[in-house]
């Protein structure tokens, strides 16, 4: 957990949202998953700017890539120890926008995908920290990762995990690139107010990343009063991200 999102809030929306200088032009994204380029908002000499990065954070000291794990996910209560992130947590930090994302309740044998988004109809900012890595023939890769915590009430109901989600008044705290004080940073790594998050069980096709579309996004449709449920909760653990 985090290892699945959508964002199809527009580009111009987001750029008001974020105060951002520039932001990259986007399409609806449904079901985007680790080692994809995802959007990543960060405070530079340039304003605040939107990039496109590879979701799983790729450590500077890095020699070969392919060894390396998909580093999607940094737990806040270690992200300050983590020699693989606690440089980028001090240094460069992001926000990553979601319109939501999704996680898997178990349900006896079954498991069943969630949508979790906010109710005010915005775009979650989930708190990340990101990386540029130089290959020896110059090459160069800008990646990120999501930081997570221990769930609320709502997700307690779901899933033992959640997104670090920051409220709008602490964005220029967590964004300053000369702000390096780790109990100032790790202070603002709390679960989000439940009570501004809604959540709804989703089709199981969200399990396959080939699967796009917003039907991802909308509820199950209950067909209880003609007799059925229709849901296929069912998935192999080989479709679901962990964390």
């Amino acid at each position: 957990m985090c290892g699945r999102y959508g964002l199809n809030h527009p580009d111009p929306v987001l750029a008001d949202w974020y105060r951002a200088a520039s932001m990259p032009e986007l399409k609806p994204r449904y079901n985007i998953a680790p080692a994809m380029e995802i959007l990543a908002v960060r405070d530079t000499d340039r304003g605040r700017i939107g990039s496109m990065m590879r979701w799983g954070l790729i450590p500077h000291w890095i020699k070969d890539t392919k060894k390396l794990p998909v580093l999607n996910n940094a737990r806040a209560e270690t992200v300050a120890e983590k020699p693989a992130f606690r440089q980028s947590f001090r240094q460069r930090r992001c926000l990553i926008p979601a319109s939501g994302f999704f996680e898997w309740k178990t349900e006896g044998r079954c498991k069943q995908p969630y949508f979790i988004s906010s109710r005010d109809g915005g775009p979650f900012s989930i708190a990340g920290i990101w990386e540029t890595w130089g290959g020896d023939t110059g090459e160069t890769k800008e990646s990120c990762a999501i930081l997570t915590t221990e769930c609320n009430a709502l997700m307690q109901t779901i899933h033992d995990r959640m997104p670090v989600i920051l409220s709008q008044e602490v964005w220029d705290t967590w964004l300053d690139p000369d702000l390096r004080r780790d109990e100032i940073l790790l202070s603002l790594l709390k679960p989000f107010d439940a009570d501004r998050m809604q959540a709804w069980p989703v089709t199981p096709a969200v399990g396959k990343v080939a699967n796009q579309g917003e039907e991802l996004f909308r509820p199950l449709i209950s067909e209880r009063e003609g007799g059925l449920l229709k849901r296929q909760a069912t998935l192999h653990s080989t479709d679901l991200p962990w964390e």
